[in-house]
């Protein structure tokens, strides 16, 4: 019996006990369905990620005073740190040689102390905005770009200038067409000049980017205080050298915070590179327990299959009999049911692939969650089915190819 006999044999019976191979496939089906749709996210957000973290190029970090938070004890270690100031920010720039760029910024929430941040244009207001206090370089650090009007300047800096650069949705939503720069926005009450519209970045991990306000960081002290943290960005012009521009600033900031020899840092600095990391050891937990799901749902439609495959030589015992006699050799009648075995695996394996790719989509299309679908997860989806069947089949098929012909033909 050929490839396309026992394909068609195994279509037979998929139509003549529907719910049977259903149920049969169903394992395979889940689990295959669940590895397409992890990987192809998964893949998805490691580019996203990645591209998005390094936006700001490579040969930047930053200093601020939390880092990343991972554990509890990262947590109180955090909050028994000082904050870093605009006068942290200063030492840094005139004391860090390899630091060709040193700027920073402040951020306000969407509420402070319950009194929420109102931002309007005559009868026009904004919902939920992200409002900085930014130095004249932070747009060039993080290397964002105005295609409307210009940046803060130093002296606007200096003098708290009440100048502001917005984001593309505050321009679209307080501005509906028309040029915003000349404009002029309030924040909590207090009037500011809009001298540049930012380019339109979208959403990140859920965050619009377009929502943004930049004022002059002095501007946004005077406006919700002192109190809120500096973030200090720098920009190094030699990449092979960050590390030593990162000695360089830490030792500025340790010796202005007093810091001891076995005190820790009181800051953490943070890199594209530890992002990077971070993530990727994030998305492998979360690849790795979602594999093991669906080894689970594998390991369940194997058994299921062998079952199934089991029943099949009992209910064919005299068709097992009838081609022994005819001629048929022990490895003919092993090689049909390890075939039968492998089609239909393979065929849960197809529907879990394409059920895999639509949930995907469907993720991306109703999350913020990109995905990207590649032949090697499809590949690996369909070589998983199929080991499945594979190893499934391995019994009932020595079975089937033990029979004896004689005993195999008496049976009814």
């Amino acid at each position: 019996m050929n490839f396309w006999e026992t394909f068609g044999l195994v279509f037979h019976s998929f139509r003549t006990n529907k719910l049977r191979a259903f149920l049969t496939l169903l394992g395979v089906i889940i689990g295959v369905t669940t590895v397409i749709t992890v990987v192809s996210i998964v893949r998805g957000m490691n580019r996203y990620v990645i591209s998005t973290i390094t936006q700001a190029g490579s040969n930047t970090f930053r200093i601020d005073r939390f880092g990343i938070i991972t554990s509890r004890d990262d947590w109180l270690e955090a909050i028994r740190r000082k904050d870093l100031t605009t006068d942290d920010l200063e030492a840094v720039r005139e004391s860090c040689g390899l630091c060709s760029e040193v700027g920073g910024f402040s951020i306000v929430p969407s509420f402070i102390n319950e009194t929420f941040v109102t931002v309007s244009a005559g009868r026009e207001s904004i919902e939920d905005p992200r409002v900085f206090g930014v130095t004249a370089n932070y747009v060039e650090i993080a290397n964002r770009e105005i295609t409307n009007g210009r940046n803060l300047t130093e002296s606007e800096v200096q003098h708290a200038a009440p100048s502001a650069v917005i984001g593309y949705e505050i321009a679209r939503n307080l501005f509906p067409n028309l040029d915003p720069v000349g404009k002029t926005l309030s924040i909590n009450g207090r009037h500011f000049r809009i001298v540049g519209a930012l380019k339109k970045y979208g959403t990140i991990f859920g965050e619009n980017q377009d929502t943004v306000i930049g004022i002059p960081v002095t501007a946004f002290q005077k406006v919700f205080g002192r109190r809120e943290p500096v973030f200090i960005m720098v920009k190094v012009d030699d990449g092979a050298r960050m590390n030593e521009a990162q000695d360089q600033a830490r030792v500025v900031l340790r010796g202005r915070h007093h810091r001891r020899t076995g005190d820790d840092d009181g800051f953490t600095i943070m890199t594209t590179d530890n992002l990077i990391q971070l993530w990727r050891s994030f998305s492998a937990g979360a690849f790795a327990a979602m594999i093991g799901i669906a080894s689970i749902a594998l390991v369940v439609g194997g058994i299921v299959i062998m079952n199934i495959m089991l029943v099949s030589v009992v209910e064919r015992t005299s068709e097992i009999g009838l081609r022994k006699a005819m001629g048929a050799r022990p490895r003919d009648i092993r090689r049909q049911f390890l075939l039968e075995s492998v089609i239909l695996a393979a065929t849960g394996g197809m529907i879990g692939v394409l059920l895999g790719a639509a949930a995907a989509k469907l993720v991306s299309m109703l999350s913020p969650m990109p995905s990207s679908l590649e032949a090697g997860p499809v590949m690996m989806g369909l070589f998983l089915a199929s080991s499945v069947g594979l190893v499934s089949g391995m019994w009932p098929a020595i079975k089937a190819a033990k029979l004896d012909p004689i005993v195999a033909l008496r049976t009814e």
